[in-house]
């Protein structure tokens, strides 16, 4: 081969060579995993329902080992212990990666509110919680603890500035974990690029993306509300696109307490409406390998297990 012929190929021949660079959002081989939904600012109720899950013990430590948490987003508002909960999470994360789990604290559409400064779902008593985060006190007239609040969700406030480490969407195994529901119009082909498109909601100057669009993942409600022939073709494309098999969201909290089938096992709805505002209805969903399985309070409800091969003729005993 000629010298400059060969200096021409070898770009392209490292170029091909090259292995693909990992999506930071994709995790695999993750033996077992529990997804907890919309939290509020009621740190009592998820503790209550790690514990039921074995994720922490009586003193709030890690005891889940290489377990994966995952929460679907929505920590803050309408409770008024929300630093507790951010907290607890800030320190499990730690924990779990000591022992070889993880925490995966995802972002909800109040997550994103509060870092933009939209209120109006904070309580009193959680706004005044934050009073401590500002050097200075709050002004005549701002109600107590707003400047606390707003410091402490600022980029480089205490939670503000752990909030924006956190993605919106998240792969484990063949599942997509997220907030509301990532819509046929999402952007990208990668978590990254959808991230991206959240995460430019948090930074001036941008313009608007996945954090305030009505079809972006923190808020879209599309595959929890509307008739299943409306999006089970856009779902069905969704899931090939990010190379999942299902997805696991948030943010629509049940009728009845329960966590919801839909799209014949592809969309699992887990919002049970845990806080005390919603009702206190405690619930995880588990998944280890292909069974799915919801828990609560009085048991463990088996929701799906892949169908195992069929038996050879030869293999079949007979014996039941």
């Amino acid at each position: 081969m000629r010298p400059v012929l060969l200096c021409l190929l070898l770009p392209v021949l490292a170029s091909a060579a090259a292995p693909k660079a990992q999506d930071p959002f994709v995790f695999q081989g993750v033996e077992r995993i529990v997804a907890v939904a919309d939290v509020h600012g009621d740190v009592d109720a998820l503790k209550d329902v790690l514990r039921l899950a074995g994720l922490i013990d009586a003193k709030d430590r890690w005891v889940g080992g290489k377990t994966h948490l995952v929460q679907t987003g929505d920590l803050p508002d309408r409770g008024d212990r929300t630093r507790d909960t951010f907290e607890l999470l800030m320190r499990l994360e730690t924990e779990a990666r000591k022992a070889g789990g993880r925490v995966h604290p995802l972002l909800g559409n109040h997550e994103l509110m509060n870092m933009r400064g939209d209120l109006r779902y904070v309580t009193p008593g959680e706004l005044a919680s934050f009073a401590d985060q500002s050097p200075t006190a709050d002004g005549p007239g701002e109600p107590p603890g707003a400047r606390g609040h707003a410091a402490a969700y600022a980029a480089d406030g205490r939670y503000g500035k752990w909030l924006r480490t956190h993605p919106a969407v998240i792969r484990i195994n063949d599942t997509l974990f997220l907030h509301g529901g990532l819509a046929p119009t999402v952007p990208g082909t990668t978590l990254d690029d959808v991230n991206r498109w959240v995460w430019q909601d948090l930074t001036q100057g941008q313009p608007p993306g996945g954090g305030v669009d009505p079809q972006g993942p923190v808020w879209f409600r599309g595959y929890a509300l509307d008739d299943e022939a409306k999006w089970d073709a856009g779902l069905t494309q969704v899931l090939e696109r990010f190379g999942a098999r299902r997805m696991v969201m948030g943010h629509t909290p049940s009728q009845d307490g329960r966590l919801s089938i839909r799209f014949g096992g592809r969309v699992i709805v887990i919002d049970t409406g845990l806080s005390t505002h919603y009702g206190r209805h405690l619930a995880a969903l588990e998944l280890r390998g292909d069974r799915l399985t919801a828990l609560y309070p009085e048991g463990r409800v088996p929701l799906l297990v892949a169908p195992r091969p069929a038996l050879r003729p030869e293999a079949n005993t007979g014996t039941k």
